[in-house]
């Protein structure tokens, strides 16, 4: 599973102000789930969102942002539109249910 680089909490700001659409992915290696999804997810994004950045990060590498995100079950997934928070999934989430919440907000943004 591919890591983004380092983000301290100061970054992450940075990146909710500069991005448009943005995934945020929180999974621990020994999560069979976790790496399981991941890679549906990641296609997911690549193809039917592909003006949404993704970024992959490590909770317990992250445990401060993921704490102060209230991110409390991996996986975790948070999905923001222009800087505010507009889904969020704590554990297990289906792609059908991502993509149907992602969907009819991204097409308005970017369709």
């Amino acid at each position: 599973m591919e890591v983004s680089e380092k983000v301290d909490v100061a970054q992450f700001e940075s990146l909710l102000k500069a991005k448009p659409a943005l995934m945020v992915y929180f999974f621990q290696e020994k999560c069979g789930v976790c790496t399981g999804l991941f890679p549906k997810v990641q296609e997911m994004v690549k193809v039917e969102f592909p003006e949404m950045e993704l970024l992959v990060l490590d909770a317990h590498q992250y445990r401060e942002l993921a704490a102060q995100l209230r991110m409390m079950a991996v996986p975790g997934i948070l999905v923001y539109f222009e800087g505010k928070e507009f889904f969020r999934a704590n554990g297990l989430v289906t792609l059908g249910e991502l993509r149907t919440k992602i969907g009819r907000y991204y097409n308005l943004m970017f369709g």
